[in-house]
């Protein structure tokens, strides 16, 4: 401790503010340096390089990187029926219909059929999915691991899960896969839901957290998950990034609107940042709306980082719309390729978890490290999700790799220059990638320490061979507005594109329709609360509809608040 301490009063010293700078806004840098070296491994703190006036040097190819973060879809969903030459596809796969009885025959995957919006959640268990019924999948070291285990754990308890996308289905897709590079072996960093593997993401730990909850529920004592994020990092280091949000406005004084462009309150849902990490939440002065993405991409004047958030109708989650996804990766991918920054860009479009659909491939299990946070709370926290010790990785995730210092047809394995022998790609190499196109200073965990790095997939020169312009995607099943109408109790089967979850058992995978709030706005409406310190609504009588109006209210409440970031003109010396 006194070490860490020493390392601090060092690292402070090498911050000088501006005399137009405020003692709060000092304050809050200094604030942010704490928490930072309170959270990452002391070996980084004691030997790295501390951050100064300019950015540090860096490689010479990438100036600019897009995150174009989707959520929940395995990768033999999109691509296991392509044929890609290196990819471990699906086509003509089957698996035994009871693992324990041979002559029950096989269930065969079927390639071609599957539905653009989906009418009930995927069941394939994402946590112990690939062990047998006895089996440990919570402690290493781990019970035997099999695809042939897949039925025991919903695999063909219902369509959805089983029935994977022809090429001619996902035409964007299969054109980035042709002109670009996809992995064949990039898994979720947790093999659970979309939250923790949206924290490992961002900060290379889920806190402990295998479920879709919040900090209080893990053991902690406060609003936010608390430990330092990839966007700490890069404004101690002062590289510049911004988060991009097609449904909420921003505090960059442009206007911005929700997904009905005409009409910002009519209905619209909100898509936020992860502000259930302080790192994230204290950095809003770098919430921007999607026009200023499309606008900085056309000028060449995107940030280091843009994080992208889909908007929630084109996010590609069960049961949205998987045409308005297919537009929404066209439109990105056009807008980055069409700036005058497209040569030094790297895009990465990543799925934040498998989302219960099947994926055949077993996942490594050995010589991955658990993040070792101190972020972790000791002792038993059942509400934070099932019992993990975080040495495997999860199910494949779909995952796209852009730019034109990427191969053509390119098909990922595993990492070919560690850092370790047992590296893997996965969901934790965002942070490790970014740490090192930038040259930052450290690592924030173990994790990302471990993970492979994109860096390493780079030609030595630039393509000049890209496409300006990708296929059309299909049409979408409603328009481009508001979500639907308002619909009476008695019609709430009616398919719609809503937000299914396969998360808490079959009975309520079913879309439950427009008359209830789902569970992930449940799970903000009590956040968002907290960060107010309000008392929360009784969200059993509110339905989607109403939900919606109580987060968007309160969101720019939050967002009008004062600020919880590191001020802008604060300089490094």
């Amino acid at each position: 401790m006194a070490a860490r301490r020493a390392t601090t009063a060092l690292a402070l010293a090498f911050f000088v503010f501006t005399p137009t700078s405020a003692s709060a806004d000092s304050a809050a840098l200094q604030e942010l340096l704490e928490d930072v070296l309170h959270f990452i491994p002391e070996s980084a703190a004691n030997s790295a390089e501390l951050p100064r006036r300019n950015p540090p040097q860096r490689q010479s190819k990438i100036d600019h990187v897009v995150v174009l973060y989707m959520e929940n879809h395995a990768a033999d969903n999109f691509f296991g029926c392509m044929d890609l030459p290196g990819f471990d596809g699906i086509r003509g796969h089957r698996i035994p219909a009871d693992p324990a009885d041979p002559s029950k025959g096989f269930i065969n995957i079927t390639c071609g059929a599957a539905p653009y919006v989906c009418t009930q959640g995927p069941g394939y268990a994402t946590f112990n999915g690939k062990f047998a019924k006895d089996g440990n999948p919570h402690k290493y070291p781990y019970s035997q691991q099999s695809d042939g285990y897949s039925a025991w754990w919903g695999a063909a308890e219902n369509g959805t899960a089983v029935t994977m996308f022809a090429p001619e289905q996902v035409p964007v897709k299969a054109a980035i896969a042709q002109n670009f590079g996809v992995f064949n072996k990039l898994f979720t960093a947790v093999p659970s839901a979309s939250s923790p593997n949206h924290l490992f993401t961002q900060s290379a730990t889920s806190c402990g957290m295998t479920s879709n909850v919040l900090w209080k529920q893990c053991g902690g004592n406060g609003t936010y998950f608390p430990q330092p994020t990839i966007y700490d990092s890069l404004r101690l280091h002062n590289v510049s990034f911004s988060f991009f949000m097609n449904s909420t406005c921003g505090l960059d004084g442009k206007p911005c609107h929700g997904e009905d462009p005409h009409d910002p309150d009519a209905g619209s849902a909100i898509s936020t940042p992860d502000v259930a990490m302080i790192g994230v939440a204290r950095h809003k002065d770098r919430f921007m709306s999607q026009e200023i993405f499309y606008q900085q991409a056309a000028n060449g004047t995107l940030p280091a980082l843009s994080w992208v958030l889909p908007p929630i109708q084109a996010c590609d989650h069960p049961c949205h719309d998987i045409a308005k996804g297919e537009r929404l990766l066209k439109d990105v991918y056009e807008a980055v390729r069409a700036g005058p920054g497209w040569n030094r860009t790297l895009l990465f479009v990543a799925y934040d978890d498998a989302g219960g659909y099947y994926d055949h491939v077993v996942p490594p299990s050995e010589g991955v490290p658990a993040d070792n946070s101190s972020c972790v709370i000791p002792g038993s926290h059942p509400d934070c999700g099932p019992e993990f010790d975080f040495r495997r990785l999860g199910l494949r995730t779909t995952a796209m790799l852009i730019s034109p210092w990427v191969a053509k047809g390119a098909v990922y394995q595993e990492p070919k220059r560690g850092p370790t022998n047992t590296s893997q790609f996965e969901l934790t190499s965002v942070p490790a990638t970014i740490k090192n196109l930038f040259n930052l200073s450290f690592f924030l965990t173990q994790r990302d320490a471990w993970a492979g790095s994109f860096d390493e997939l780079l030609l030595e020169v630039p393509r000049s061979d890209t496409p300006l312009h990708l296929p059309d995607a299909p049409l979408p099943a409603s328009p481009w507005t508001p979500p639907p109408p308002r619909v009476p109790a008695d019609t709430a089967t009616v398919v719609t594109p809503q937000h299914c979850s396969s998360w808490h058992g079959q009975a309520e995978a079913q879309c439950r329709g427009l008359t209830h709030a789902n569970l992930k706005q449940q799970r903000n409406i009590r956040l968002l609360a907290d960060m107010l310190d309000i008392p929360v609504p009784d969200v059993s009588k509110m339905d989607y509809f109403a939900a919606n109006a109580w987060l968007r209210s309160r969101w720019r409440l939050w967002m009008k608040g004062s600020s919880t970031s590191v001020p802008q003109d604060v300089e490094i010396v």
